[in-house]
């Protein structure tokens, strides 16, 4: 089967490029930039979407600044809609990992159903923008209406 992408392209450092310690920051550091907690970051490793990083000497994980995009990358996913596994599979499309042919077609029919659950509700958000202003120009609403007063029912019982 064909391979789509490859390791050195993305989610790793390889094809002999090492990253020198000035390339690396720190989990917190990652983190901050991206907006999210160090907690995220380790449970986004436990589940694959983002690969185990290098460590110091002393077993501090070390990320490579693209690892930024990644993150943002599955984050932007995630406020989407898509699930972590859908994310975890879609990391092979974004990361360059490489992916079989099997993968990569599920992967397509993820992004496929996501999009066709999208344009649904986009047509359900213009029925109901559509509906309101027929509405509003059969009762031509007023742009500065007065407040409507509405009877505080704890005032109605000590009168």
């Amino acid at each position: 089967m064909k391979e789509h992408g490859t390791a050195e392209q993305g989610w790793e450092s390889g094809g002999g490029n090492e990253l020198t310690s000035q390339d690396l920051v720190s989990i917190g550091e990652l983190a901050r930039s991206a907006g999210v907690s160090c907690r995220t970051i380790r449970y986004y490793e436990e589940l694959g979407i983002l690969p185990e990083p290098k460590r110091s000497p002393g077993g501090t994980r070390k990320y490579p600044s693209n690892y930024r995009a990644y993150l943002e990358t599955a984050l932007s996913l995630k406020e989407l809609g898509f699930s972590l596994e859908e994310i975890k599979l879609l990391k092979g499309l974004t990361g360059g990992q490489g992916m079989t042919g099997r993968q990569y077609h599920e992967a397509v029919e993820v992004v496929t159903e996501k999009m066709r659950a999208l344009e649904e509700k986009v047509a359900t958000l213009r029925r109901i923008r559509d509906t309101l202003r027929g509405e509003a120009s059969a009762h031509t609403v007023p742009a500065q209406s007065p407040p409507v007063s509405v009877p505080n029912p704890q005032n109605a019982e000590s009168a």
